[in-house]
């Protein structure tokens, strides 16, 4: 591959030079034969992954690049530092040496270096999980670029492409890109580049189940490595080999992880001898050697451990050996030991989705030992992070459009800067025609000029475009449908913008036809502004209702579920039982409340406040006639047409019920006063007892009491409690309806 690169590079070194550009750039022979050998050497160890090896060459190439003046020279030797420091991972580094090359190639009028600059941003955003922005640059890189070429960098852009749709799930866009990534490698026999694509196809296959072709496309990539000789790329190969036969063949499965261990020694990589471990683990697992499997974990965990560079992988290794621990029945302690080790590295991590994971094993392994409480506060923790996840999902998803936008601005801007320089170099050349007497060549500088102003504007119109773009697909990110609504809205409104900028030279006739898009623009907004308030309303109830049925009727359900386990292991204990079937029967009734609170709520008959009293009502007396406590209880006879929203009549419900649940529960009271009026569009609620009452200075405020305060703000409203101990309590609540 380094003969190949170094070939191509010297071609297109060629290529510059014949074409006459500027004495900064144009130097001896000797120079480039020079900083392209010492590249030549960077390429080589690239190769083999000896990435620190190829910085030192290329450092060595561009820091003659810069005592002799080449800047082509140092350009190049930039973009090959730049290579090897995106595999190491130093991600910020390489981001602002993209930045650089990107300036570089505009300065040569380099349209292949601009595009290995957008490629190595790309490079740099999927390595840091950003796909959707990794994905803008790889293709900006392509298009007009290196797709035009046929070089190292544009397979490796194809097959950077391919993955990263695959990361999204995309395998038909993934196979399209690492087929046109692979057919430019065949086409300038870069035997690594090769290898690569062939591997990522073997990966599309494998997803898609179809093995046998898994296994065909990676012993390709296994010739290809071979013929390179890289150890550690060889033992990768053979780890895949050997996990995609285990599902055909268990004896041609241990065959390439043994190869895959050989080869891991031989490459010196201790991270290279941990995966080797790892596949040698799943390996014995499948061949039901589960000691084994167990001991080669260990193993490479102790290397894991020692290294500490990969704490995510360590962490998944930790609840693969408490499994295994699990399955060979050793002592509860060592079980519960490595799923604890596991859980403080997901910690240090920050991963939310690996806690989840621990905490779901960690909750069935107490379930298998009958440790039921341990196993119900695992449980609990498990839906915590798993609820956590999908709101982290969410928020990731539109932090990415964020991103998209951000870096689009951020280009433009720049196309920007470079339209103005044009523009004045082009009305000092217009100026000299002037001086010397040529119209002609002034008159085509002034259509240049013109031309590069509206491009200006059009950019400038692009980039409006762009945020309303992202607002709507951020309201818009969990309907994908809706999405694609509002893009094609989008396309539309860029086509009748670029046609209003086409007739704005066109005098008195081209105004009106621009005022007219602008009326109609603004309509086609507002309707659009809308129907997206319509559907954030409709995802809204969805998701207060999904909130509900989790946190009320959800959480209630796995309680049930766990109480009648635990009634059911305690049959000879009858106390237990009565305490547990109480405490059952409890959650039953609120799974029932919360069930029809639901149904009332959502439903829009109820919206007329007259529904809400009636409802109010009934749920004071059967409290009050439950707890055998005299009341009085006065509403309105009449409430004429007055509505709330779903969101206000809930909230307004709720504070009632816990008011008035507080009253019967805590307060002891023999007599109770519930009075609710409207006097000029404002509600009115006073909620009295003669009971026990409570030192409202010295008393924390609990749940109840602080769900109250909430809903009253929510409400809109003023809420007052008095009270003293021994002389009751009194609330007054007051909101405008």
């Amino acid at each position: 591959m380094s003969k190949v690169r170094y070939i191509g590079v010297l071609v297109l070194v060629l290529i510059i030079l014949s074409k006459g550009v500027s004495a900064q750039f144009n130097k001896s022979p000797k120079d480039s034969v020079v900083v392209f050998e010492w590249l030549r050497k960077a390429d080589h160890h690239f190769d083999l992954t000896q990435y620190d090896s190829a910085i030192v060459y290329a450092k060595q190439a561009f820091q003659y690049s810069q005592h002799h003046h080449y800047f082509f020279g140092e350009t190049w030797s930039l973009i090959k530092m730049n290579d090897a420091i995106l595999e190491k991972d130093q991600l910020a580094e390489a981001t602002r040496n993209a930045d650089i090359i990107y300036r570089s190639g505009l300065t040569l009028k380099d349209s292949i270096i601009v595009g290995i600059a957008w490629l190595h941003r790309g490079q740099a955003k999927m390595y840091n999980n950003e796909i959707d922005s990794a994905i803008y640059y790889l293709e900006k890189g392509l298009t007009k670029k290196l797709e035009l070429v046929k070089t190292s960098y544009t397979g490796l852009s194809y097959n950077e492409l391919g993955y990263a749709w695959g990361r999204k799930d995309n395998e038909d866009k993934m196979m399209d890109n690492c087929l046109k990534g692979l057919a430019v490698y065949e086409s300038i026999d870069d035997p690594v580049g090769c290898a690569m694509t062939l591997g990522n196809i073997a990966t599309i296959y494998s997803r898609l189940g179809q093995k046998q072709k898994a296994i065909d496309f990676s012993k390709r990539s296994m010739q290809y490595r071979l013929r390179v000789g890289d150890m550690n790329k060889l033992s990768l190969v053979c780890s895949n080999l050997s996990r995609q036969y285990l599902a055909i063949n268990l004896d041609s499965s241990a065959k390439y992880q043994k190869l895959c261990e050989e080869y891991a020694i031989k490459s010196g990589l201790e991270h290279r001898m941990a995966e080797a471990y790892i596949t040698s683990a799943i390996v014995s697992s499948r061949m039901g050697k589960k000691q084994e499997a167990y001991d080669a974990e260990l193993k490479a965990i102790k290397i894991l451990e020692k290294s500490r560079s990969d704490l995510w992988l360590l962490s998944n290794q930790y609840l693969a050996v408490g499994y295994y621990a699990e399955m060979l029945q050793l002592d509860s302690s060592t079980v519960i030991g490595l799923y604890d080790r596991g859980i403080e590295l997901a910690q240090e991590i920050k991963s939310k989705s690996h806690l989840q994971l621990h905490y779901d094993y960690k909750s069935q392994y107490y379930l298998s030992i009958k440790k039921y409480e341990q196993a119900y506060l695992n449980y609990k923790k498990s839906v915590l992070y798993k609820d956590s996840i999908a709101l982290s999902d969410q928020k990731k998803n539109v932090d990415e459009l964020e991103t998209r936008y951000q870096t689009a601005k951020k280009d433009l801007e720049i196309e920007r800067l470079n339209a103005d320089q044009k523009i004045k170099q082009l009305e000092i050349e217009k100026q000299q025609a002037i001086i010397t007497g040529n119209t002609l060549e002034a008159k085509q500088k002034q259509s240049q000029i013109d031309f590069l102003q509206q491009q200006k504007q059009l950019q400038q119109l692009l980039l409006t475009q762009r945020e309303e773009q992202l607002q709507k697909e951020q309201l818009a990110s969990e309907n994908r449908a809706q999405e694609l609504e509002l893009l094609q809205k989008q396309k539309l409104l860029r086509e009748s913008q670029l046609k209003t900028q086409e007739q704005l030279r066109n005098g008195l006739i081209a105004g009106s036809i621009l005022l007219f898009l602008i009326g109609l623009i603004g309509f086609s907004r507002y309707k659009l502004k809308k129907r997206l308030e319509q559907q954030m309303a409709m995802e809204e109830m969805r998701n207060t209702i999904a909130s509900d049925l989790h946190d009320d009727i959800g959480a209630s359900l796995s309680n049930i579920n766990i109480l009648n386990e635990m009634t059911r292991r305690n049959a000879s204990d009858s106390r237990k039982v009565n305490e547990y079937l109480l405490k059952a029967s409890e959650d039953i009734r609120q799974v029932s409340d919360g069930i029809s609170d639901i149904v009332w709520n959502i439903n829009p008959r109820y919206d007329n406040i007259e529904h809400l009293f009636v409802r109010m009502k009934r749920y004071a007396s059967d409290l009050m006639d439950a707890k055998d406590i005299n009341y009085q209880l006065t509403f309105p006879e009449q409430v004429g047409e007055s509505n709330l929203n779903m969101n206000k009549r809930r909230d307004l419900y709720l504070l009632f019920k816990e008011a008035v649940n507080n009253l019967a529960k805590y307060s002891k009271a023999k007599k109770a006063t519930i009075q609710l009026m409207i006097e000029k569009d404002h509600l009115k609620l006073t909620v009295s007892d003669d009971g026990v009452g409570f030192d409202t200075t010295s008393l924390s405020m609990g749940n109840g009491l602080r769900n109250m305060k909430q809903r009253a703000t929510l409400l809109g409203g003023q809420l007052q409690i008095d009270s003293e101990p021994g002389k009751g309590t009194n609330l007054d609540f007051d909101m405008p309806i």
